[in-house]
């Protein structure tokens, strides 16, 4: 029996790690973090007239910082975030102000992740 699927319509049998799909956001940032990095050293332009270089270099930076973060799996490293952890497991009265504690030390990461959203079609030359 013959397939009436033209052969844009059949599935790609591209074989994908199952540990690339298992942390995909880990592997998404990977890729993008070497490239995000190179752009940021040769861009020469904003990307619209309302962003300074210094402005627009800043906004980079802060990406690569988020993609870094995600990337190498510190997005939960820090010293807030680990003793949300130990509280939990302990079983400890403070959870909720530990857990508070915790959020605020992602923020800068989050912040970052929120530029690469709002500018993520302005990553060309």
């Amino acid at each position: 029996m013959t397939s009436n699927l033209s052969p844009l319509a059949k599935r790609d049998e591209t074989d994908i790690a199952n540990s690339e799909l298992r942390d995909l956001d880990i592997s998404i940032a990977r890729y993008v973090l070497p490239r995000l990095k190179e752009f940021r050293k040769q861009t020469d332009r904003v990307p619209n007239n309302c962003l300074t270089m210094k402005e627009w270099t800043d906004i980079l930076d802060k990406m690569i910082y988020a993609i870094d973060r995600v990337a190498n799996g510190t997005e939960e490293d820090t010293p807030e975030y680990k003793t949300y952890v130990k509280a939990v497991w302990n079983n400890e009265q403070d959870i909720a102000y530990e857990l508070e504690r915790a959020h605020e030390s992602l923020r800068p990461m989050q912040e970052g992740l929120d530029l690469f959203h709002k500018y993520y079609r302005n990553l060309w030359w």
